[in-house]
């Protein structure tokens, strides 16, 4: 898989740019600043429909046209599949609410037009951003997030499920804060334990599947780019009550886990009401990571913690090429910096057989001659994207 053409129209800091991409790798070269990581961020929205760097979708459209009367970005990509190609069209239109800006995604597919939930991972992609090293020493969140990105670009049900167990988190916390300022009763818990349990299971019961897999992936990924100095070693730890976790997660149906869940709600429900909040369930869980046996985040150094950062989206795209049977595009922020000369020369032999990979670097110098030469450069400048004429190899 990969994009042949990406076109953007005022997207950030980009009026208007049409760019011909090559496959195998391509390194766009320039300052900071200067709109590198703004081209691989719009081909992972147009993959994952929401992107990691923005919170408010607003801020997607170039600050220029905001006050204008329709103020539009617009994303398009053409995408050459393993047995098709495909058009992905992302409008992210603005609109005011009081003084603030809102702004919402219209999406088509060939041209239909389509939910988030069946546009993503219609383009397979894994965006690794030097950010990602949160990803080792971060809340739980972002770990749970980087579970749900990878699981929803193959999985519907997965996507699905998710959805609606945030719609019913959010009732449910909104009844557990009337029950705590007794204006309801705490039996009316009972429905929205059902509903909580019947999709938290499933959510449960698929990620404990996807560790399953991607356990061995990410440990021999970093073994390859540690040289076997330490082992990695990744552990799910589901909030699902004591009945769970995830030595006996793969014994377990469907139904025992939603039992599960729901017999642990009732043990933890004088605690919820206290709080006001659900304490309980998929949304408060966790990924342990380890090297050698002891908690990354605390002994890791920030070299190793970043090796681990990328053993952990190689792993992913591993996992969704598996799944999917089209390698995911690789979208690469800065990869190697930070890292010695054997693990930038491990993690360049790492990403050799995707079919496309999307780097962005300040110069070309950490990238060994071998590489250079096969890879296509551009030179971006002030949001001007231009091939580059020299490789830029010094030594």
């Amino acid at each position: 898989m990969y994009v042949k053409h990406l076109h953007l129209q005022d997207f950030r800091t980009f009026s208007r740019l049409s760019l011909d991409l090559p496959s195998g790798s391509t390194i766009f070269t320039g300052g900071n600043s200067e709109g590198k990581t703004t081209l691989l961020e719009a081909v992972h929205l147009l993959s994952t429909i929401r992107s990691p760097l923005a919170e408010v979708d607003a801020n997607f459209i170039n600050w220029k046209i905001l006050e204008t009367q329709e103020p539009v970005a617009r994303l398009t990509a053409d995408v050459q599949r393993r047995i098709d190609a495909i058009k992905v069209e992302l409008a992210i239109v603005a609109g005011r609410n009081n003084e603030a800006f809102h702004a919402r995604k219209v999406i088509k597919v060939n041209g239909l037009p389509r939910r988030a939930s069946e546009a993503i991972g219609q383009l397979a992609s894994v965006f690794f951003t030097a950010d990602d090293i949160d990803l080792v020493q971060g809340p739980p969140s972002l770990r749970r997030r980087f579970l749900d990105i990878t699981f929803s670009q193959t999985d519907k049900a997965y996507l699905r499920a998710l959805q609606r167990y945030h719609k019913v988190l959010e009732q449910r916390n909104h009844l557990l804060r009337q029950i705590k300022e007794m204006r309801s009763y705490p039996d009316e818990l009972d429905y929205w334990n059902d509903e909580l349990a019947r999709d938290g299971a499933y959510i449960v019961h698929a990620r404990g599947q996807l560790i399953s897999q991607f356990r061995v992936i990410a440990s021999q990924t970093y073994a390859g780019l540690a040289g076997g100095r330490e082992a990695l070693a990744v552990l799910y730890k589901p909030q699902a009550g004591p009945a769970l976790d995830e030595a006996n997660l793969e014994h377990l149906s469907l139904a025992q886990i939603a039992d599960a869940l729901k017999e642990g709600l009732k043990v933890w429900q004088p605690r919820e009401i206290g709080a006001g909040v659900s304490l309980l369930g998929p949304h408060r869980d966790d990924l342990m990571l380890s090297l050698d046996e002891r908690p990354a985040s605390a002994f890791a150094s920030r070299a190793q913690q970043r090796s681990i950062a990328l053993s952990l989206r190689l792993a992913e795209a591993k996992y969704l090429w598996q799944r999917g049977g089209d390698a995911p595009v690789l979208l690469l922020d800065d990869i190697l910096s930070e890292l010695d000369k054997s693990r930038r020369a491990a993690v360049l032999s790492a990403i050799e057989p995707y079919e496309q990979i999307l780097m962005t670097a300040t110069e070309t110098d950490p990238f060994d001659r071998a590489f250079l030469e096969k890879a296509s450069l551009f030179n971006v400048h002030e949001n001007t994207v231009t091939p580059s004429e020299s490789l830029g190899v010094t030594g």
